[in-house]
């Protein structure tokens, strides 16, 4: 990805203090330790790698929070190969499960925790274990959204459907969205977050392999939510 061409700018002759101004889309990384390397030739480039560790270990706490709530029986790192990983969250993009190395830097540092980069996280790794659950490959994609929604409150574009449905699911149950984040002071990783989290999550995970074997009935319930979603816009 280019991002256009900066100048390299000195402190001071001699002093061997040298600084680049990079675009706005890396300012969530400021203050990172990046490691830096020279790949000399007829094209010299000077390469800056952040250490994203503090991210992958967030996402590797999520993953084993979520499975140990689940019952999933998986390793203990997240495949990050079985998904897309981008510096920032994209936005709209749903052909496969999303991380973004700025929400794992945002769930690495001190709480309080945003609701947003913890919603993104939660969804792209419980689609991923929606696999070894026996989930259906058509459920997968609502069922990490509904967990992203059930633990944080934010529903991403064009998950309303599934964020909705399981939504009305856990009301029954005096389960509100966002409420396992709240309860847990805003801690995303903190055991009483997970201790929260626990009864949404297994909820949706019986729900969705209920209609993994009964597809009609997850039919139906999305052709409800789609007359209800019909007659609020025509206002009748």
């Amino acid at each position: 990805m280019e991002f256009g061409t900066r100048s390299i700018r000195s402190a001071g002759q001699g002093s061997g203090s040298v600084e680049v101004t990079l675009p706005a889309a890396f300012r969530d990384l400021a203050g990172l330790p990046c490691h830096l390397a020279l790949r000399d030739g007829l094209r010299p480039e000077i390469v800056l790698r952040p250490d994203l560790r503090a991210a992958r270990a967030a996402f590797g706490r999520l993953w084993l929070l979520l499975a140990a709530a689940l019952a999933a029986e998986v390793g203990t790192d997240p495949p990050l190969a079985d998904c897309v990983v981008t510096l920032r969250p994209a936005e709209g993009a749903r052909d496969a499960p999303r991380l973004a190395w700025t929400d794992g830097l945002a769930l690495a540092g001190s709480p309080p925790h945003g609701g947003m980069p913890l919603a993104r996280s939660a969804a792209a790794l419980a689609r991923m274990l929606a696999a070894p659950l026996g989930i259906a490959p058509a459920l997968r994609e609502g069922f990490g959204d509904a967990c992203g929604f059930a633990l944080a409150g934010h529903a991403p574009p064009g998950a309303e459907a599934a964020c909705d449905i399981g939504a009305a699911l856990l009301a029954a149950h005096g389960i509100a969205p966002g409420a396992p984040l709240a309860e847990a002071n805003d801690h995303a990783l903190s055991p009483r977050f997970a201790e929260a989290a626990a009864p949404a999550l297994r909820r949706l995970r019986d729900a969705h392999l209920d209609w993994t074997a009964d597809p009609p009935r997850h039919a139906s319930l999305l052709a409800a939510w789609r007359r209800g979603v019909a007659l609020e816009l025509s206002g009748a």
